[in-house]
């Protein structure tokens, strides 16, 4: 007797349906693996908040450190931003100024030493060469040129911002604007920084007849000049300048002395 036949279930027929489907897709994943060998999976990069306006580091918190005369100085806030570097070498100035010994300075011999004044006055400048001026009375602001006061330039109100911070900066301030006719308003006038020390300016070494015991006649005077210095010296600074010229004949050792009041 022929036994009757097997008939499976709706049950068994999904599972087996089931199971021949993922091995089908499981080959064609391999399959596709195989043919492509370099293939790398993409990294997870982690997510990046970016910083907010008020998390961004602010004026408030820069912070710059300069050599001053006495000492390294911090500037903080806008100050820090507002102080600038001064490279001496543009006005043809000196990187750094020997004390006793002779030096040269715009075509000319110079040297600071110990002023005739007395320790209260400390250095002064004395020339190495005799300076002819022909006519003292009639080549005022037209005697020859000395050497220039050199430095930083600010604004006044940027000066005064550094000044509250560290009031010993304002030690050799020259006000520029301060002529006749200057049409600048008193927080727009330049002031230059001619402190020696930070910018190899001679010209701050030059004492003041001011109070002196005896009486000390002037022999130069700083005078505004608009445009570059001449040429050479124009070739590495195009700005306003002030130049430092003869009055009166210097001769070979005589100390340099203008009129100067103090603030």
């Amino acid at each position: 007797m022929t036994p009757p036949p097997y008939v499976l279930s709706q049950g068994v027929l999904a599972a087996i349906g089931n199971a021949l489907s993922h091995a089908f897709a499981v080959g064609i994943g391999a399959s596709r693996e195989a043919s492509n060998p370099h293939h790398e999976a993409r990294p997870c990069l982690p997510f990046v908040r970016q910083r907010s306006k008020a998390q961004r580091p602010s004026e408030g918190h820069a912070r710059t450190i300069v050599e001053g005369r006495w000492g390294m100085c911090e500037f903080t806030g806008k100050c820090a931003n507002i102080i600038q570097s001064w490279n001496p070498a543009v006005l043809r100035l000196l990187d750094s100024l020997p004390y006793d010994e002779e030096v040269v300075v715009w075509g000319r011999r110079w040297i600071v030493k110990a002023s005739t004044l007395g320790e209260r006055h400390g250095y002064g400048v004395y020339a190495c060469e005799d300076i002819i001026v022909e006519d003292s009375t009639s080549c005022r602001r037209e005697g020859p040129t000395l050497f220039p006061y050199g430095g930083p330039m600010y604004k006044r109100r940027h000066w005064n911002m550094i000044l509250r911070q560290h009031p010993e900066w304002k030690t050799f301030a020259l006000e520029m604007d301060t002529f006749a006719g200057s049409t600048r308003r008193h927080s727009d006038v330049r002031v230059i920084d001619g402190d020696p020390i930070r910018s190899g300016n001679i010209a701050g070494f030059i004492n003041s007849t001011v109070g002196t015991q005896p009486k000390r006649k002037a022999n130069c005077e700083w005078v505004f000049i608009e445009g570059p210095p001449p040429a050479p010296y124009g070739e590495t600074y195009d700005e306003d300048h002030c130049l430092v010229l003869a009055t009166r004949t210097i001769r070979l050792g005589d100390e340099l002395f203008t009129h100067y009041e103090w603030h």
